[in-house]
């Protein structure tokens, strides 16, 4: 009976010091709460902020917990002194760090954010009509100039980056850097020029190919000088060399109205009687002996000094009348005439003549060799030939 006693005795105390075990460490972790309620809080710190459109992140995860307000919640696991980092920004604030620190205990934070300090720089670019555009975006910037905007956040190496291109110059990239205050670029102008002519229609031949009317662009990147020819009906041709050396961005040329073409018809008249041999057939009613006479007198006594012919070679009895050249002057120009009337042959009949008004024109100062065949008919010699045959009755 003796033993059984004991070692009951033992048993019991082995129970009362597993239950007494059990019982303190229920009662530690009912302390922590954590056990049976592991997601109960202990404390909530609301956060404002102002303006209140400022964002409020987490700074570690950047995740975002509110727009002008939020909620920090602190649960039993936090130990006092734990904290939330938190990031608040707005546009045209600066932008400020907290730290929020568990205290146990609910109350609210509020923060005022300061409204940031603002450098404005000023791009100022030659040629006014440059554009300029964002590096990165391609955004336009501005025509001309434009103003970049930094804040105290800005750093004195921040920049930004642009390209400034307009016709006929070179692009450029540029960097404005916040302490530039005012910052002016030039563009450097690309070897063209633009030549311009008046009349605006005429046509310009470059290098003897025609490429244009009355405006164009000229390259000179691969060459030093270019010759320029400009025509146009009415005007006098022109021809010009422009070299590449010329200071002259823009180059004006007025081309000289051709007052050759203004005293001289084209059409069926010209075609009929400049440079043409017209056939003179005498009537039959007037004597042989006096056709040629009548020639030879409308031939001197036609028109007015400047325009009279001066005879050179006469033959009645080949029945030939060669005149010296009358030369009629213009500003830009000057015609020579020359007439002729020879036997005509060709009809295999007696007493037959033709006649031909001879035109030549040269630009002034050329010399002999610059008369060139000229197919418009004068309208100072315009009723010679009508004349001529009305004194012999040619029909």
């Amino acid at each position: 009976m003796g033993v059984w006693y004991i070692t009951s005795n033992t048993i019991i105390m082995k129970i009362k010091i597993t239950f007494s075990l059990i019982i303190t460490a229920l009662m530690l972790n009912l302390s922590s709460c954590c056990l049976l309620m592991p997601t109960a809080r202990t404390s909530t710190i609301g956060v404002s902020v102002t303006p209140s459109n400022a964002t409020i992140k987490h700074s570690s995860s950047g995740s975002v917990l509110g727009t002008g307000s939020c909620n920090l919640d602190f649960d039993c696991k936090d130990e006092k002194g734990t904290y939330w980092e938190i990031t608040m920004s707005a546009p045209d604030y600066k932008t400020i760090t907290e730290r929020i620190y568990n205290t146990r205990e609910d109350y609210s934070r509020h923060f005022t954010l300061r409204k940031l300090h603002h450098t404005k720089v000023t791009l100022n670019v030659e040629p006014s009509n440059a554009s300029i555009y964002y590096k990165n975006s391609g955004d336009l910037a501005g025509i001309g100039s434009c103003e970049f905007d930094f804040t105290e956040e800005d750093s004195n190496t921040s920049y930004y980056e642009v390209v400034i291109t307009a016709p006929y110059y070179n692009d450029q990239v540029v960097r404005v850097y916040k302490n530039d205050g005012v910052k002016k670029v030039s563009l450097t102008r690309k070897p063209i020029k633009t030549i311009v002519v008046t009349p605006g229609d005429a046509d310009i031949f470059i290098n003897n190919e025609q490429v244009a009317k009355g405006k164009y662009d000229i390259n000179f990147e691969r060459t030093d000088k270019v010759l320029i020819t400009l025509s146009r009906e009415g005007y006098e041709t022109a021809t010009y060399t422009l070299l590449k050396s010329d200071p002259r961005q823009t180059v004006t040329y007025e081309m000289d109205i051709d007052e050759a073409y203004e005293n001289s018809e084209g059409g069926d008249d010209a075609a009929q009687y400049a440079n043409k041999w017209v056939p003179l057939e005498p009537s039959k009613d007037i004597p042989e002996d006096q056709v040629w006479r009548r020639l030879f007198a409308t031939v001197t006594g036609y028109g007015e000094k400047d325009i009279a012919f001066e005879v050179e070679r006469a033959d009645k009895t080949v029945g030939w009348i060669k005149t010296f050249p009358t030369i009629l002057q213009y500003k830009a120009s000057d015609v020579r005439t020359t007439l002729e009337i020879q036997p005509d042959y060709s009809t295999g009949e007696k007493n037959r003549f033709k006649v031909r008004l001879y035109f030549e024109k040269r630009k002034k100062n050329t010399g002999e060799e610059g008369w060139v065949k000229y197919d418009r008919l004068m309208k100072a010699y315009k009723e010679l030939i009508p004349n001529l045959k009305n004194v012999i009755g040619a029909m």
